[in-house]
């Protein structure tokens, strides 16, 4: 009995705090927070296992992006390549499983704990990318922005991840902050200002925009007035600030010239509007229903190369669009069923009161439209991690919070 309270209530809280640190361990490495909280969740489930109740409903809500993927395997010519993204995709069931396994007061006590280091660990990871761009030599103008976001990707100490995930952590933190944060208020301004500067530096328009509206939406559904226009206050000004920046006024301009969207392969945008084209186009060509999931990048890649695109071909650029990802996939019926999961998780959560799973829950709904945020395990992992945390019973929750 000693052994197994030892495991629980000794354990945990440094599972959790090895599990909010994904943001800063090497890539190889994220896999790691995974195997840790299942392993750890199965000695909650042996331990409690008689008051424990698995709700299957649940759990295959929950992983139907995972069930839809290996039934279009079935339909694949390249098993290998769809069996190894099916291994990648597989903590879109474990770590539902995992939390279903634990009780309530752990899931409280590893939310809170799991929050909290994140928010540290963006902050440090947000420092350590200045201090990196100081050392590229961008701050004496030796480097221009876009060369250092490639270096960023593929350069930055071990730590290389691509902005666009990098952004959304600094968004998930700062969600975090606003929720609840620390009980210093001055550390929470200073950390809150050390991941915008982060966000803003690495000038994802998508992610930027969601996070802007939403956490406007976060504090207005908390009926906190003052907090909602400090919060417009200082993210217009510091936003305005950040366009002094060439490149990072220019990435948000461009927006507003159709000659730089429309079919131009020299901008994030104009990229972004082809992928979707070529994307579509792959789809009806398959009659919609996807061509399984060992087989969608190629069949992309492939169209791409037909309708000029080589360099795009070349480097793989997949749908950049979570949903037209899926498409290609699995078909209309796979986008389909996964908006039904979603519908249903956004149905829950409005019947259970639970604003902050709302929103970020819509925060993946808008940054999906920007980016195929499930085709990389890091992104899979934190989706996974933090959508876990909200569909089982948070401390967040109306009916239990009192």
């Amino acid at each position: 009995m000693k052994i197994k309270d030892f495991t629980l209530e000794k354990v945990g809280p440094y599972v959790a705090f090895f599990c909010g640190l994904f943001v800063l361990l090497p890539f190889k490495l994220k896999p790691l927070t995974v195997f840790v909280f299942f392993v750890w969740s199965l000695f909650s489930l042996f331990k409690n296992r008689k008051t424990i109740k698995i709700e299957i409903k649940t759990l295959i809500i929950s992983s139907i992006f995972f069930i839809c993927y290996a039934i279009s395997l079935l339909f694949s010519e390249n098993i290998q390549r769809g069996f190894t993204i099916l291994l990648r995709c597989i903590p879109i069931v474990l770590i539902p499983l995992g939390y279903s396994f634990l009780t309530l007061e752990t899931k409280i006590i590893f939310n809170k704990l799991f929050r909290k280091t994140v928010i540290v660990a963006a902050s440090i990871y947000s420092s350590l990318l200045f201090i990196y761009l100081f050392q590229l030599g961008y701050f004496s103008q030796k480097l221009d922005l876009y060369t250092c976001y490639s270096y960023i990707t593929y350069e930055f100490w071990g730590l290389n991840e691509h902005p666009i995930y990098s952004s959304i952590f600094f968004s998930i933190a700062l969600f975090f902050i606003l929720i609840e944060g620390f009980k210093n208020k001055i550390l929470n301004f200073i950390l809150f200002l050390i991941l915008i500067f982060g966000l803003l530096i690495l000038a994802r328009k998508g992610v930027i925009a969601s996070f802007f509206i939403l956490s406007g939406i976060l504090l207005f559904l908390k009926n906190d007035k003052k907090q909602t226009a400090k919060l417009v206050f200082v993210f217009i000004g510091l936003f305005l600030v950040s366009l002094c920046v060439t490149e990072i006024r220019s990435r948000f301009l461009e927006l507003f010239d159709t000659s730089k969207v429309v079919n131009n392969k020299e901008t994030s945008s104009g990229i972004r509007y082809i992928l979707w084209n070529t994307s579509e186009k792959v789809i009806k060509n398959s009659n919609y229903l996807g061509y399984g999931v060992g087989d969608a990048q190629e069949v992309l890649s492939k169209q791409l190369a037909l309708d000029g695109y080589a360099v795009l071909s070349k480097e793989n650029y997949n749908a950049h669009n979570q949903y037209l990802q899926i498409g290609l996939a699995t078909g209309v019926i796979g986008i389909l069923l996964y908006l039904f999961s979603v519908a249903y998780l956004f149905r829950n959560f409005m019947k259970r009161k639970n604003a902050e799973a709302i929103v970020f829950l819509l925060f993946f709904i808008f940054v999906f439209l920007f980016e195929s945020v499930l085709e990389r395990q890091n992104g899979i992992i934190i989706y996974s991690f933090i959508t876990s945390m909200f569909i089982y019973t948070s401390e967040f929750d109306k009916n239990i919070s009192k």
